[in-house]
């Protein structure tokens, strides 16, 4: 009688959690990542975190911040920290398809030092430039989110352009996996968790 008691709780739980799910992609997130690239034969690895949340109906800010660190030679080290800020407007709002477009402001700080963990610091270098991106998600099933987007920032001595293509499978209603395959100018990838509200 237990056994059928907790089967027919447990059917019950998940048909309310499938029906809790939400229809549209979510804009207002927290998410952290690990993420891996490659740059100038250097693989980089390290976190990413960032925060989004709505501006009305049809706009969002968003900020993220990552540090990776690579071996660029037998003997070096490189440290990248990037920061980015972005203002988004929101095409099909309340909508499963939903696409996305806005300016974006992002800095990059490079930290070279000697040995295996850069300890003997070398020098730094940094930039901060404006760019764009575009991007669309669409929720395909109750519970799984696909997306892609094209990224622009145009810094100093080169620019930087890099195409997304992603998924987030929901857990819970708020909670989701996240994956991520990164090509352009820094190819990789990133998985992580995504809190949505």
């Amino acid at each position: 009688m237990k056994i059928k008691s907790l089967v027919i709780a447990t059917t019950l739980a998940l048909g309310a959690a499938t029906t809790a799910m939400a229809e549209t992609p979510s804009f207002s997130y927290i998410e952290g990542r690990y993420v891996e690239m490659d740059e100038a034969e250097t693989t980089f690895d390290g976190y990413e975190a960032e925060v989004s949340g709505r501006l009305g109906n049809y706009m969002f800010i968003s900020g993220s911040y990552g540090e990776t660190s690579g071996n660029w030679s037998e003997l070096g080290n490189v440290d990248l920290d990037i920061a980015t800020g972005r203002l988004g407007f929101i095409f099909g709002q309340d909508e499963p398809v939903a696409a996305y477009v806005g300016p974006q402001v992002s800095y990059i700080q490079s930290t070279y030092g000697l040995g295996s963990d850069g300890g003997w610091e070398l020098g730094d270098d940094s930039t901060t430039d404006w760019g764009a991106f575009a991007g669309i998600r669409a929720m395909i099933l109750p519970r799984v989110e696909i997306n892609g987007e094209v990224s622009y920032i145009d810094f100093e001595r080169e620019s930087l352009t890099s195409y997304t293509a992603g998924t987030r499978i929901y857990l819970t209603p708020n909670l989701a996996a996240t994956g991520q395959l990164r090509m352009g100018d820094l190819d990789g990838f990133a998985v992580g968790l995504n809190y949505s509200f």
